[in-house]
């Protein structure tokens, strides 16, 4: 006999149960929570959204990525070949976005002072973000070239130029607040 959907069904026997449920050993299916697949794929989807969140900007991303493609910061073509090949088609596959996106960047564009208006920040707003996502794929080469080979290098010495260019850097800054506390006498 077919049940439909909003009718009492008479109690199952404890052959189409199985013995373990009817001993309450085993809970029934409609007892049981749902799979840990779910839960998996709803932190997996979180977690970089909080850990984005814990860092207060994209600066550091930013910075990041940029030392991923850059010779300058160490890193060898192991880690800069995948970083720039995503970053690129990361930036190819924003530019449809940026197409599609363009009735809402113009509104964001004309609604900004004139003064501050960028035309290029405000229109290419997702391929940037995308060409940076893209930059990332290179995050495990470098985790893999640093374990292997940079954490086993030395250091590269300062040379005097570059003491001389760091010393003007921090002569240039204007603190705002003082690292120390001033203590006056009484």
């Amino acid at each position: 006999m077919v049940y439909q959907g909003n009718e009492v069904r008479p109690p199952r026997t404890p052959d189409e149960v199985g013995r373990k449920q009817v001993a309450g050993l085993a809970p029934s299916r409609r007892d049981r929570r749902p799979s840990g697949r779910r839960n998996r794929l709803v932190a997996s989807a979180l977690l970089p959204c909080f850990a984005l969140l814990a860092m207060g900007s994209c600066a550091p991303i930013v910075r990041y990525t940029n030392e991923l493609v850059d010779d300058r910061h160490g890193r060898t073509w192991f880690t800069r070949l995948p970083s720039t090949l995503g970053g690129t088609l990361g930036f190819a596959a924003g530019v449809p976005i940026d197409v599609v996106s363009l009735p809402v960047t113009f509104v964001v564009y004309r609604s900004q002072p004139k003064e501050t208006r960028d035309p290029m920040s405000v229109f290419l707003f997702p391929s940037f973000v995308l060409w940076k996502v893209g930059t990332l794929v290179g995050a495990p080469f470098d985790a893999v070239e640093w374990a292997a080979y940079r954490s086993w290098q030395d250091p590269a010495p300062v040379t005097p130029e570059e003491r001389e260019a760091i010393e003007r850097q921090w002569d240039a800054l204007e603190f705002t607040e003082y690292p120390v506390t001033p203590i006056y006498p009484r």
